[in-house]
């Protein structure tokens, strides 16, 4: 028999997936609450959430989702970071708390359909935000045109200066 609040929390796990860029496991045993309750108003702060998951359930929850290849990381106590935004700056909350504490361990994630391991996750944590990437970008896209203007400014006065030098001579001689 299927007790109805297994199949709710199915229900939440599948939509707090469906609303996910990214979903990172971790392993949280021997952390204590304080620690826990830390980590949660720390990611609070962007369009994060943290649960800890039953991992039967959360099995359940990804079939047939581009989730599918977490189910290699639900294995232990698990709790679950979803991603709902730019993933850049809450990643480097999470991996800087998994330095902070020992216990606390990133177990791997999910971003579109690929699986990535602890060591991608910290990748990830050293990139800088989307806006200076987006930045970044522009102005190296901007480079070229604002060479060919001062060059092209360069050329004209260089003209100015030769064509003032002649003037200035002849009005001398």
């Amino acid at each position: 028999m299927v007790k109805p609040e297994k199949v709710e929390e199915v229900q939440s796990l599948k939509k707090n997936f469906e609303k996910s860029s990214l979903a990172v496991c971790v392993n949280f045993r021997s952390v204590n609450v304080d620690q826990i309750s830390r980590l949660r108003k720390q990611l609070r702060t962007f369009p994060v959430e943290y649960k800890v998951v039953k991992n039967t359930l959360t099995r359940l929850a990804i079939q047939n989702t581009p989730f599918q290849p977490l189910e290699q990381f639900l294995s232990g106590p698990t709790g679950i970071a979803f991603f709902h935004g730019d993933p850049a700056t809450p990643i480097k909350v999470l991996t800087k708390f998994a330095k902070d504490v020992p216990n606390f361990q990133i177990k791997g994630g999910v971003i579109d359909g690929v699986p990535i391991g602890p060591q991608e996750i910290e990748k990830l944590a050293e990139l800088p935000p989307r806006e200076v990437l987006l930045a970044q970008l522009l102005a190296t896209m901007k480079l070229p045109i604002t060479n060919l203007v001062w060059t092209l400014q360069g050329i004209l006065r260089q003209l100015i200066y030769t064509l003032q030098a002649i003037a200035d001579k002849k009005a001398n001689a």
